[in-house]
Order: structure tokens, then sequence, then C-alpha cells
């Protein structure tokens, strides 16, 4: 993920509605806006609309981030002359302003590594017979892997919780053996990550995953708990 450094005199290059510029800056500054990038430097918003209704925007910058290669908003489809209007400023200004001291990027990868043995086999963890891996400590690595993405992304008082997995274990790997999981972003949606992992042992392929984290505040997540 780029630093995109577009500006108002750069929107203003582009055909807009008259007005529309500045009242994009006041929706900005008084309304949340929710975007992701779909692909690099392409993004999708949806920008909070008069009688608590929202219009979708995309945007798709240029590769050096000077300038908007291609927009569109719903609010113009019937008219066909795809004006900059005050949503797309809108939502430019929210991802300006949300990514541009993040270290939390799409493809950020980390890896994380374990050793088969006797406290992580099947039939230690109970999920079998086997002295084999456990698929569920192939899940938990899976896991760590995410969390070691996070590490040094986080504000203080951060953390991140996992709230859906979904994964494949594709082969066994005898005790002895060397596993590495390795979590790769694929979505950045405010505080909801996704990822994708793969967990290889010293031969092969073991499985594969997706996995999404929520952001939360530490201490205000445990209290939530007590309450």
């Amino acid at each position: 993920m780029n630093k995109y450094n577009v500006t108002i005199p750069t929107l203003e290059s582009h055909n807009h509605i008259t007005g529309d510029i500045e009242r994009g800056v006041k929706t900005y500054n008084k309304n949340g806006i929710e975007f992701e990038e779909r692909e690099p430097n392409n993004y999708w918003a949806r920008v909070p609309h008069k009688n608590n209704e929202t219009k979708t925007v995309t945007v798709a910058f240029s590769r050096d981030g000077q300038d908007i290669d291609q927009h569109y908003c719903d609010c113009s489809w019937r008219s066909g002359n795809n004006p900059v209007c005050r949503h797309v400023v809108a939502a430019v200004l929210a991802i300006q302003g949300g990514i541009i001291e993040t270290k939390i990027t799409l493809g950020k990868t980390a890896t994380v590594t374990t050793e088969v043995d006797k406290t992580n086999t099947a039939r230690a963890v109970g999920s079998g017979s086997l002295e084999v891996f456990a698929t569920p400590m192939m899940i938990a690595l899976m896991e760590c892997a995410a969390c070691e993405v996070l590490a040094d992304a986080l504000n203080e008082g951060q953390t991140s919780v996992g709230i859906f997995i979904s994964a494949d274990h594709t082969a066994a790997s005898p005790i002895g053996a060397h596993i590495t999981a390795k979590a790769t972003i694929t979505s950045v949606r405010g505080r909801k990550i996704e990822f994708y992992i793969t967990a290889n042992d010293d031969k092969n392929e073991i499985g594969i995953g997706k996995h999404t984290r929520i952001i939360v505040d530490a201490e205000r997540f445990m209290k939530k708990l007590y309450n």
C-alpha cells in the first residue's frame, strides 16, 4: 500500500461538480467513511449521504500515487459523465488519512516456526490417536503467524483477536519435523484484517487457511467480559 499525496488541486484538475470539493471535505470531517483496498492501488469506499444513506465509490490511483486514474460514484451513474463529486473527494481524503501512518498493508507477511514433539501431536491434544502434528496445533500456529504480522503495527494498548478461521490440513508431519506457518494480509477494512496462511514442514505444504482478526483495545475488551 502506497502513501498517497493526491491534493485538492489535483482533484480540481478533473471534471467536478461546482462546490462539491468543499462539501466533500466537510463530509469527511463530519462522518466516518469505510474503505478497503480491493487490489493494489484500487479502493472501494462507502461514503455517508443524506437521510442515513450511503454512496458507493471506487477509486484507482496511479502507480506513483500522484493522481487518480479512474473514479466512480453511484450518485452519477445515470449521467454518464462521471464527475469528481463530493463523495469521491471524501473517499480520497479518507483513504489518505487512513493509510498514511499505518504499517498494516496488503501483502505484508510474517512467519513462525515450531517443531513437532510429543506435546503437540494429535494423540497428545486429543484430536486423534497418532503421534503426528495435530490439526488444532497447526491452526494455532497459523493464528500465531497472523499475530506476528500485526506485532509492529498496533498502537499502545491494542491487540488483535481472531474471529474466523478456515483451514485444510492436507498432509501429516512426524515428530521431529519443523513446521512453518506464513501469514499474508489480503484485506484491510478498518480494524478488520484478513489473511491467507500456508503451513509447510521440511518437505511439503501441509495446510492452507483463511483467517480474520479484529484490532481491539485490550483493556476495554477484557472489561466487557466481566460487565
